[in-house]
């Protein structure tokens, strides 16, 4: 598998390399073809999402990301029919680009990693404002519910699942337990702080979800050694 160390001797690559990446992030459900359109969904989701990041939810309206963007309104409503799903894709790609975790070859490492690189574009700036208003649209409107789950929540369930199906392909967790049930545990505890107590989501709350995780579901194999240096 390339990384980004393999491109280090060749900028050019490199830079390709990135721009591809971004490319897919601006829109998960169909990878962008390179196209003027694709181009300027990709312009539109980069500025939308800088404005996610520093203003609450109402504030990131059509005009605000019109004039971040230098895009046309009639333009952003042919690709986004509304300000609540242009939101929401301006998010998910985000949260695409931020939520990248090397594969290490340990399971709690890499899962651990991706619960700080989650948690901190959960819990920067507006976000907050943003996440809770997207849940509460996908509440009302069952045609943004489903757009809601085939993007955001895809998404980063996905980026779950990818690091705990290495892990079991590794003998790291278990071949009989339920790996969509442990995303929910994970992404539900994550959700419930952010959205419903409001507690921190703080280092030492992810290392108790992250070994509750292990505890739960890696194998007896995988745990032995690591308990000797805990």
């Amino acid at each position: 598998m390339r990384t980004a160390d393999n491109y280090a001797d060749s900028p050019r690559r490199a830079g390709h390399a990135h721009t591809s990446v971004r490319r897919r992030a601006a829109d998960p459900a169909h990878p962008a073809a390179g196209s003027r359109e694709s181009e300027i969904r990709l312009r539109v989701l980069e500025a939308a999402s800088k404005l996610v990041d520093r203003l609450s939810y109402d504030e990131v309206t059509i005009d605000a990301v019109a004039r971040a963007s230098g895009v046309s309104k009639s333009t952003l409503y042919r690709h986004w029919p509304s300000r609540q799903i242009l939101v929401l894709e301006a998010f998910t790609y985000k949260t695409n680009l931020l939520t990248h975790v090397e594969d290490t070859g340990d399971v709690r490492r890499d899962l651990h990693s991706y619960l700080v690189a989650l948690t901190r574009c959960l819990d920067e700036g507006q976000t907050a404002s943003t996440v809770s208003n997207l849940l509460a649209e996908a509440i009302r409107s069952t045609g943004f519910s489903r757009l809601y789950r085939q993007t955001l929540l895809r998404e980063r369930r996905q980026g779950f699942l990818a690091i705990l199906q290495q892990g079991q392909r590794r003998g790291q967790i278990r071949n009989d337990a339920d790996l969509e049930v442990v995303v929910d545990a994970m992404y539900g505890a994550i959700y419930h702080r952010l959205v419903a107590t409001g507690e921190d989501i703080d280092a030492p709350f992810l290392r108790q979800l992250n070994g509750f995780v292990m505890l739960g579901c890696a194998t007896p194999a995988y745990l032995e050694p690591q308990k000797k240096f805990s």
